[in-house]
């Protein structure tokens, strides 16, 4: 079987030959999803494998009958599926990075930077993997704790981003940056930015931060709009502790988010501090899967003309 990981020494977290369930996400608002969940139902069955869906998304799928809780669904599951853009894989991924389940991504939607397969290569690349021609990457989380009078009111893991950003207000508003307790910043921003290598290619990358191969074991500190010419994007390893707060009485329509999906509203004085998360997501993706030949074909990276 080949299979390997993102860091040498990672123990493999995927054995195909023990796959008896796998777990399912499934974009409900894409387009011919419904089809490739049928198909896919289909095709598991026939090799024996049991198959559970998120139950919000079985119910919209009209397949109660497969339906789970969050918890139940990593539970049983082996393996987790996403199928759908890279919205529904960084769900996937949260969801299944605290188990240590592996993740496998079928691009349903348009960019679709995260997920390894192609729609129209669905089978064929999940019987590889099955066969065990695949690797396994081990991906850099965060885990955002907010912190409101030396209280911890609120945490979140995020494989792409935490972002400390405005609301509906347009305007600026002070931030203080800090990594390891030591001040890096004071300046009025829009937002900041911290990201994974994963997340080096989203928001991050709009606001002038660089693409950071997802092996890397680093996080990307990047200003949203800074009110200055000086401010830079900065890189620093990922056993760093970064602490973003809020002392400006502006700061109070602010919110947290962790990968543009789950967020939390701050007030002035909160502080939001992010770490290494204890937990890496564990990535299945084909044998010849290439982070450059990703940058080549989705940020039009190609060829000269």
């Amino acid at each position: 079987m080949r299979a390997t990981s993102g860091e040498p020494g990672q123990a493999n977290t995927f054995d195909p030959t023990a796959l008896k369930c796998v777990g399912i996400l499934a974009a409900r608002h894409k387009r011919r999803v419904a089809d490739a969940v049928r198909e896919l139902l289909g095709w598991l069955s026939a090799r024996g494998v049991e198959a559970r869906i998120l139950e919000e998304h079985a119910r919209g799928l009209g397949l109660e009958e497969l339906a789970a809780g969050p918890d139940e669904l990593v539970e049983r599951a082996d393996l987790m599926l996403s199928l759908g853009g890279d919205g529904t894989f960084l769900k996937t991924a949260r969801l299944a990075a605290p188990r240590g389940l592996s993740v496998v991504g079928i691009n349903l939607g348009g960019f679709g930077f995260l997920a390894s397969i192609p729609r129209s290569d669905m089978l064929g690349g999940l019987a590889d993997i099955m066969e065990g021609r695949f690797r396994v990457q081990r991906r850099l989380m965060l885990q955002a704790t907010v912190w409101r009078k030396d209280k911890s009111v609120a945490s979140f893991s995020a494989l792409n981003d935490v972002v400390v950003g405005k609301g509906a207000f347009s305007r600026l508003f002070r931030i203080v940056t800090s990594v390891d307790g030591e001040r890096v910043s004071d300046l009025p921003a829009d937002g900041m930015i911290v990201a994974t290598p994963t997340g080096s290619t989203g928001y991050a990358l709009s606001a002038g931060g660089p693409a950071v191969d997802p092996e890397a074991r680093v996080v990307i500190i990047a200003p949203i709009c800074p009110h200055t010419l000086s401010a830079r994007t900065l890189v620093v390893p990922a056993k760093r502790v970064v602490e973003v707060s809020l002392p400006d009485p502006r700061g109070e329509d602010v919110f947290l988010t962790a990968d543009g999906q789950e967020g939390f509203s701050l007030v002035t004085g909160d502080r939001v501090e992010v770490q290494e998360a204890p937990f890496s997501a564990h990535l299945v993706s084909p044998p010849d899967y290439s982070f450059y030949a990703k940058l080549r074909g989705k940020l039009g990276w190609g060829s000269h003309r």
